[in-house]
């Protein structure tokens, strides 16, 4: 896998909950996304991360859905380096022949710097230390070709998230991309003939950009690692839905929420309700669908949407009344 973490025990299940692959490597790198990117862009297939807390699970999850869409040229491909940079960056590149291609221009020094990647990118500044990668060139869906694909990336220049297939019967796909309020980027998509660009604008709100039968949502970077891909709808966290056909909704005003405080190790608990069953059900950020939820030690936040009775959590026989009140969006950051 392009992307593991190493957690603690007491974490391993809400990792896997979260997408992840485990590991048991002796000497991780640190829990940042910052050290994956230039452990691939210096060759490395494979970044394992410590993750000892939930909070760098949710701060690595972001970088584990690209790897799970776009990490195809490290699983298979082959490494490049010293390609033509200014600016003082270093790049290198992961190449397949037809399943995409992950360019990657690092800053090795401890200030900013303006730097252009010829022929991907022109100028711009990347962080000290930062590594920006830049994808291109991505069949999406199941086909292992890219020139013989109904869909793909031709190249983005926002930082991408993940990518599918839109559902039956829409055509065309969907990428998510994510972004800081204010920022301008342009992502390009091929739909069974020529790419076709969109520029997208990022806001304090999640958007959708059509660009021929195909759509391009811009996250904020607040939300990016709370994004679910269901059968029926995406999730953007609790509140935003997209729909199959792209439409986006806010439910803020039907949730309500509660804390709930575990116990000092993680425990399954089943969740029930009294008459209807709500919409939907989040616990610590995840999308519930079944009875079966796991407390984690400390404080968990369970948000309920949705024409209900009372909640009631049963752990191992025992039952609490949970109260659940009003819950009201998160100021945007």
């Amino acid at each position: 896998m392009p992307l593991s973490v190493v957690v603690p025990v007491e974490l391993g299940e809400f990792a896997q909950l979260l997408g992840f692959s485990l590991d048991k490597h002796a000497s991780p790198l640190p829990p940042h996304p910052r050290a994956a990117r230039h452990a691939w862009a210096e060759g490395a297939r494979s970044a394992i991360c410590a993750a000892p807390t939930a909070e760098a699970l949710w701060q690595l999850r972001p970088l584990a859905l690209f790897a799970a869409t776009f990490g195809e040229p490290l699983r298979s491909g082959t490494f490049h380096s010293g390609l033509r940079a200014r600016g003082g960056l270093i790049a290198t590149e992961w190449r397949t022949a037809q399943q995409g291609a992950l360019l990657f221009a690092h800053n090795p020094t401890d200030s900013p710097v303006i730097g252009s990647v010829f022929p991907a990118f022109e100028e711009r500044e990347v962080a000290a230390g930062e590594t920006v990668i830049w994808a291109h060139d991505f069949p999406l869906g199941l086909s292992e070709n890219y020139l013989a694909a109904y869909a793909g990336l031709v190249k983005s220049d926002a930082t991408l998230l993940t990518a599918h297939l839109r559902p039956d019967p829409f055509p065309g796909a969907r990428i998510f991309v994510v972004g800081t309020p204010g920022e301008r980027h342009e992502v390009s998509v091929f739909n069974a003939g020529p790419g076709e660009v969109i520029e997208v604008i990022f806001g304090e709100a999640p958007a959708v950009f059509a660009t021929g039968v195909s759509q391009v949502v811009a996250v904020p970077e607040a939300l990016a690692p709370q994004l679910w891909i269901q059968e029926t709808t995406t999730w953007l966290g609790p509140t935003w839905e997209i729909s199959h056909a792209g439409a986006l909704t806010q439910h803020a005003s039907d949730w309500r929420e509660s804390v709930i405080v575990g116990d000092e190790i993680p425990r399954s608990v089943q969740l029930q309700f009294e008459e209807n069953s709500p919409d939907a059900v989040w616990l610590n950020g995840v999308p519930v669908t079944g009875s079966d939820v796991l407390l984690l030690p400390g404080e968990n936040h369970l948000v309920v949407r949705g024409a209900h009775g009372p909640a009631f959590l049963i752990p191992e026989g025992a039952c609490f009344q949970v109260e659940l009140t009003d819950w009201v969006s998160p100021p945007s950051r």
